[in-house]
C-alpha cells in the first residue's frame, strides 16, 4: 500500500488531517504526521528531521506520497528527501495538492491497492470537488475523471440518494472502495444536476457530481464482474450508504411539520446499571479560552502553579475521603493515582520550561504539557490505557480551576446531569440524591467516572456523542443504563413502560434481596452455586452479605500493581488468609498473578510488546518469573492449610503450560516444608478457559485439572477478534455470540465426562439475559460482581433447567 505523509507548519492541523483521513478511507492506511518543530512544545515550523522519522515511518517499496501545507514545507520535504538513497527516494512522491481534500482522495486511493502515479493524479484533482459546488471552473480534468465513451453492453442501474447530506465524504468514499473491489469498468453520474458521467472508482471523480439528498443518480457497469458490482452497490444504497445517523435523522423526520416535537432515542454505551427519569441539567464548565499572554516574572508563575497543584491536591484527598466514608475504598485509590500525576516530572518538568524558557503563562504551559502526555495514552490501543487520558486531562482541568479562578460547575436541581465528560473528582462528589443518572458524550465504560458511578449507584450511559449536548435544560429524559440509551421527550406510551418496568424492578429487587440467602435452585431442583468475583477484603464482606455462596474469582494483582516492590509472601498470606476467614468456610478460588504488557509491574522487566494482549501475560509471565510466581504458590498454600481455598491459572493456551505451573507448585510446596512449615497434599487447581486454545483442548485437559473457569470477556475478544473498547466492533463483544456459547458447551461437555465442575467469571455470568443460557449450557457455578448476586439467583430460581436446555441448544444453532 502507498504511504502517505502529511507536512504542515502546524503540528495540531498535520495530525488533524491524518485523522480525517483515516476516519474517511479506514484506519489501515498507512499515513504519517509530520508537524512543526521537533521541540518540546511543537513550535510553528517544518522540520527536516521530523519529515524524514515520517516517510521511513510509512515507507514501503509501493512508495510514499508526500502532502505539503505551504511553500517553504515544499523546501523543507525536498531536503528530507536528499537524505534518502537514490533507489528510494525514486519512489517518493510530492503532490500537488490540497492538504484535506488532497489528503483524503489520496488515503481513497491508497487503501484501494492503487499505484502512487494514480494516488497522486487523485489528490491532485481532488480540489476539483469543491470547485463543482461553488460552481467554479476546475483546475484540471485528469483522465480518471473523463467521461467515458458510451457502451451499449453496460448494465445500468439508478438509485435516488436518501442521505440529509447526499454522498458527502464518508458515503463517498465507502461507494467508491466498493466500487473498487470488481475489475469492472464502473461510472456514475448525477442525473438531476447533470454531471458526469465518471469514474466511480475516483474519490476525487465521485465528488465532483454533487449528489444531494433525492438527487437521482444512474450507474454504468461493464466487463466482468458489472453485475455483482452493480448488485453490491445496490445493498451500499439500500443501507443508506453505511450513514447510520443520516438514516436515523431521515427516518424520523415529520414531513411538512414546524416545530414538532420528535421523541427521540440516543444511543450510547451503558457503564452503570439502572434507570432514571427526571429533566435535563447541563454541567457546563465555567472554564473558558485558556490565556495566551507571556509573562515577566517567571518564579512567580511557577509559584502560582504549584499553589494550584495544591490547591487541586487538596480537593482530591476530601473526594478520597468522602469516598471512603461511603465504604467505597477501592475506588478511592483512583485520586491516589490523580494525585501523583500531578506530582509526576513528566507534567511538571515540560511546565516548568515551558514558564522559564519559553516564558509561557501557566495556565498554557500546564494544559501544553498534559496534552502531550495525554495524547501519547489516546495513541494505546488497549481501551483501559487510553481511558487514562482522560485522567490526565482531568487532573489538569482541575489545576486550571483554581489558575483561573473559575467557579467549578454545579447541579442546583434534582435532574439527568448531561456533560461532555466527567473528571472523577467531580463524579465523586455528586449528591446520588440529586444526580438521578449520568447521559455524557464521552467517555468509556471502563473509565473512572463510569466506576465511581456504579459505586454510588448512579445509572450512567457514555458516548452518547454530540448530540447529547445539544438538549436544552429541563428537557424531560429516560436514561436507562441497562441498555446503553436516553430517551428525549418520551411520549405517553413510552413513559408508560418505564413506569412498569421501575414497578418491577422494585418488586423484584425486593424478593431478591429478601431471599439473597437462600440456594439458587431451579423450578424444576436442578442446583447453581452463586459466586463473587472480588478484590479485596472489603469486596469478601459485602459479598457474603449479599449472599455469596463462595467466591469464584479472587483478583490477587490488585495486590501487585499500584507499588515499587513486589508483596513479600507474610503480606500475601495475611491477605488471602484475611479474605478466607472473612468467606466463614465458604470456598475461595485464588486466581494466580494476571498482568502482563497492558498492566506492566515497575518491578518486573518486561520486553516492550506491539500487541500486549497476544504476548507476555497471565500464567505465561509468571512462568517467565518462576521466583515471584513461587513465592505466591507458598503464600496461597499456607492458607490451605485452615480454609478451603482453591487456585486456577490464568490464560492458559496450551497442555505445557498447565504442566510447568504444576510443576512450580510441587517446588513450592517442597520448599515449605524443607522449612518445617505445613502443606497440604493435595490443592484444588484449576485453569481459566479465556482462549479459543484452551475451549478446544478441553478433553485433554479434562483428566488432570480440578475444575475450568471460563473467562468470557477475553475469550469473547479473542474468539470474535474484537476488542471490546474499539466503538467499531464493540457491538460484537456487547451481545451472546453463538460462537462463544459453542466453546463454553464444549467445555462443560468434556468436564462432565470427567466429573469436573465448570465455572463462569467474566461478565456473561451476571448478565440476566445469558444467565439462562448458562444454566442451560450446564454450567455449574456463576461468579459475578457482588452487587449483582441476589438478582442472578432470583433469576435462577424462576427457571426450568429443562426449558433452559431448550433454548440454549436453540442459541447455539
Amino acid at each position: 500500500m502507498v504511504g502517505l505523509v502529511i507536512v504542515s507548519h502546524s503540528a495540531q492541523l498535520a495530525a488533524g488531517v491524518a485523522e480525517l483521513v483515516r476516519g474517511m478511507a479506514g484506519s489501515d492506511v498507512q499515513i504519517a504526521a509530520a508537524g512543526g518543530l521537533d521541540l518540546a512544545d511543537k513550535p510553528l515550523g517544518t522540520d527536516v528531521n521530523l519529515i524524514q522519522r515520517a516517510i521511513k515511518q510509512v515507507y514501503s517499496d509501493d512508495g510514499v506520497v508526500v502532502l505539503v501545507d505551504l511553500g517553504s514545507a515544499i523546501l523543507a520535504t525536498e531536503m528530507a528527501l536528499e537524505m534518502f538513497p537514490p533507489a528510494q527516494r525514486a519512489r517518493i512522491m510530492l503532490a500537488p495538492a490540497a492538504l484535506v481534500e488532497g489528503g483524503i482522495a489520496a488515503g481513497v486511493q491508497a487503501r484501494l491497492g492503487s499505484d502512487i502515479h494514480t494516488v497522486v493524479q487523485e489528490a491532485r484533482a481532488a480540489f476539483d470537488a469543491k470547485l463543482a459546488q461553488m460552481d467554479a471552473p476546475p483546475t484540471i480534468s485528469p483522465s480518471s475523471n473523463a467521461n467515458p465513451l458510451p457502451d451499449e453492453s453496460a448494465l445500468r442501474l439508478e438509485l435516488v440518494i436518501k442521505n440529509p447530506l447526499g454522498l458527502h465524504a464518508r458515503p463517498a468514499a465507502r461507494f467508491v472502495q466498493t466500487a473498487a473491489r470488481f475489475p469492472a469498468q464502473v461510472y456514475v453520474q448525477n442525473l438531476s444536476a447533470p454531471r458526469g458521467p465518471v469514474n466511480a472508482k475516483s474519490i476525487s471523480a465521485v465528488a465532483t457530481l454533487g449528489a444531494l439528498q433525492n438527487h437521482r443518480i444512474a450507474i454504468t457497469a461493464s466487463g466482468a464482474g458489472a453485475q455483482a458490482a452493480l448488485a453490491a452497490l445496490q445493498q451500499l444504497a439500500d443501507e443508506n450508504f453505511g450513514d447510520v445517523e443520516s438514516a436515523a435523522a431521515s427516518a424520523n423526520e415529520t414531513p411538512q411539520t414546524l416545530a414538532a416535537p420528535i421523541v427521540n432515542e440516543i444511543r450510547g454505551r451503558a457503564a452503570a446499571p439502572g434507570i432514571a427519569r427526571g429533566p435535563a441539567r447541563l454541567y457546563r464548565s465555567a472554564l473558558g479560552p485558556l490565556p495566551e499572554n507571556k509573562i515577566d516574572d517567571a518564579p512567580r508563575e511557577w509559584a502560582r502553579l504549584q499553589a494550584a497543584m495544591e490547591k487541586a491536591q487538596t480537593q482530591m484527598r476530601a473526594a478520597r475521603a468522602a469516598l471512603e466514608a461511603r465504604g467505597a475504598k477501592k475506588q478511592a485509590e483512583i485520586f491516589d493515582a490523580q494525585i501523583l500525576m500531578l506530582q509526576d516530572d513528566a507534567l511538571q518538568e515540560p511546565a516548568r520550561r515551558a514558564i522559564f524558557q519559553d516564558r509561557q503563562n501557566a495556565a498554557r504551559a500546564l494544559h501544553d504539557a498534559s496534552e502531550q502526555i495525554a495524547a501519547g495514552f489516546d495513541a494505546l490501543d488497549d481501551e483501559y490505557q487510553r481511558a487514562r487520558a482522560a485522567d490526565v486531562r482531568a487532573v489538569t482541568h482541575q489545576v486550571l480551576l483554581h489558575l483561573l479562578d473559575a467557579a467549578p460547575p454545579s447541579v442546583l436541581e434534582r435532574g439527568i446531569l448531561i456533560a461532555p465528560d466527567l473528571t472523577p473528582a467531580e463524579t465523586a462528589t455528586l449528591d446520588p440524591q440529586m444526580i438521578q443518572a449520568l447521559a455524557l458524550a464521552y467517555g468509556g465504560p471502563t473509565s473512572h467516572s463510569a466506576i465511581l458511578a456504579k459505586s454510588l449507584n448512579i445509572p450512567a450511559v457514555v458516548a452518547l456523542g454530540d448530540r447529547i449536548l445539544t438538549i436544552d435544560n429541563g428537557t424531560m429524559l429516560i436514561a436507562d443504563g441497562d441498555n446503553g440509551s436516553v430517551l428525549v421527550n418520551p411520549d405517553a406510551a413510552q413513559l408508560q413502560a418505564y413506569d412498569a418496568r421501575v414497578q418491577a424492578a422494585r418488586a423484584a429487587a425486593g424478593r431478591a434481596e429478601r431471599a439473597r440467602h437462600q440456594a439458587a435452585m431451579t423450578q424444576d431442583g436442578h442446583n447453581i452455586e452463586i459466586a463473587a468475583n472480588i478484590g479485596s477484603l472489603l469486596d469478601a464482606q459485602r459479598a457474603v452479605e449479599l449472599g455469596a455462596e463462595s467466591v469464584g474469582l479472587f483478583r490477587t494483582e490488585f495486590l501487585f500493581l499500584e507499588r515499587q516492590d513486589a508483596p513479600s509472601e507474610e503480606e500475601q498470606y495475611e491477605t488471602y488468609r484475611a479474605v478466607a476467614r472473612a468467606l466463614d468456610g465458604r470456598a475461595l478460588v485464588l486466581r494466580t498473578l494476571d498482568v502482563g504488557g497492558d498492566k506492566p509491574l515497575p518491578y518486573v522487566a518486561l520486553p516492550r510488546e506491539a500487541n500486549p494482549f497476544l504476548g507476555l501475560r497471565g500464567l505465561r509471565l509468571c512462568l517467565a518469573q518462576p521466583e515471584l510466581f513461587k513465592t505466591q504458590l507458598r503464600a496461597i498454600l499456607g492458607v490451605a492449610n485452615e480454609f478451603p481455598v482453591r487456585v486456577m491459572f490464568p490464560m492458559v493456551s496450551t497442555w505445557q503450560e498447565f504442566y510447568d505451573a504444576q510443576n512450580l507448585l510441587d517446588q513450592a510446596r517442597a520448599e515449605l516444608r524443607a522449612r518445617q512449615i505445613r502443606a497440604p497434599a493435595h490443592l484444588e487447581t484449576g485453569i481459566m478457559v479465556e482462549v479459543p486454545a484452551a475451549a478446544l483442548s478441553a478433553a485433554q485437559f479434562a483428566p488432570a485439572v480440578d475444575f475450568f473457569s471460563i473467562g468470557t470477556n477475553d475469550l469473547t475478544q479473542y474468539t470474535l477478534a474484537a476488542e471490546r473498547g474499539n466503538p467499531h466492533v464493540a457491538a460484537l463483544t456487547e451481545t451472546v455470540q453463538p460462537a462463544v456459547l459453542q466453546l463454553i458447551a464444549l467445555v462443560v461437555q468434556a468436564a462432565h465426562a470427567r466429573k469436573k465442575w465448570v465455572g463462569v467469571c467474566g461478565e456473561m455470568a451476571g448478565d440476566p439475559r445469558a444467565i439462562p443460557l448458562l444454566v442451560g449450557l450446564g454450567v455449574d457455578e456463576l461468579s459475578m460482581s457482588p452487587p449483582l448476586i441476589p438478582h442472578a439467583k432470583e433469576i435462577v430460581r424462576g427457571l426450568s433447567f429443562v426449558a433452559a436446555q431448550a433454548q440454549a441448544q436453540r442459541a447455539l444453532e
